[in-house]
């Protein structure tokens, strides 16, 4: 994976693309968008944005092809929401499994 200092190179294209395609988080990531240097807090927001919209049915799969080389680390930070606060979300956890089910085919490698 890139380093941190190159996120916002690696992202910076299927962000743009994200944004375009969705309505829900344009305004947030076009936001991050038109800084020039993204901070640890900015990367942080991005990336849980992101993993928050890989779970929304609509959007799994252009997350899915659009972030490749850090969808383990999206399905991770969903898999450590679900446990937050020593519950279990369950809707979060459904909505992790049908986004899982709908990524298997074309990312066998987010099968634990």
């Amino acid at each position: 994976m890139a380093a941190a200092a190159d996120l916002r190179f690696v992202l910076a294209e299927p962000l743009q693309l994200v944004a375009r395609r969705n309505e829900k988080s344009s305004a947030e990531l076009s936001r991050f968008l038109a800084k020039q240097i993204w901070t640890q807090q900015d990367r942080q927001c991005i990336l849980d944005t992101l993993a928050q919209l890989l779970l929304d049915k609509e959007c799994t799969l252009l997350i899915g092809r659009q972030v490749r080389p850090i969808l383990l680390d999206l399905l991770e930070r969903n898999a450590e929401a679900i446990k937050a606060g020593g519950q279990i979300n369950h809707d979060r956890h459904e909505r992790l499994c049908v986004a899982m089910s709908k990524l298997v085919a074309d990312h066998p490698d987010v099968l634990p």
